[in-house]
């Protein structure tokens, strides 16, 4: 009986912690991506909480905003595409700002694509976007104008 009116006692507050307020994601801003070639791309989603981020582009068919994920620290990055339905090239960035490693990944699989070295950001864009923007490794990215 006694964890039973434990039990009741704390199901209030989680229903409360679920309300249709309290369970709206943040609302993600949007950066310029601008590389060291000229090249930019604007008004590009930025997946700052580690929810934008397990989210990601999966589940859209419009990709061709592109998604850039920006983390605290440098660390090793491993992304995959379950449940994202269109072709993503992702780009690795390194503290100093520098696009060191792209890789093509496939729709709706499993399969990780890492980081050779610690980055602190990855920008995902559709297949193909970083060869027609003349972004290749070693190209310096800055996102600037995010609101």
């Amino acid at each position: 009986m006694k964890n039973l009116l434990c039990l009741l006692g704390v199901l209030p507050l989680l229903a409360g912690a679920q309300g249709v307020e309290g369970n709206a994601p943040p609302a993600m801003r949007h950066c310029q991506v601008v590389f060291d070639n000229g090249a930019s791309l604007a008004a590009v989603p930025l997946a700052e909480t580690s929810e934008q981020q397990m989210r990601g582009l999966s589940r859209r068919h419009d990709v061709r905003s592109g998604m850039w994920f920006a983390f605290a620290q440098p660390q090793p990055l491993r992304f995959w595409m379950s449940d994202t339905w269109q072709p993503l090239s992702i780009g690795f960035i390194d503290a100093a700002g520098v696009l060191f490693q792209i890789a093509d990944m496939q729709p709706d699989t499993l399969d990780v694509h890492a980081s050779s070295r610690a980055g602190v950001a990855a920008l995902e864009l559709p297949r193909g976007s970083f060869a027609m923007l003349g972004v290749q490794p070693g190209t310096r990215v800055s996102l600037q104008h995010c609101d």
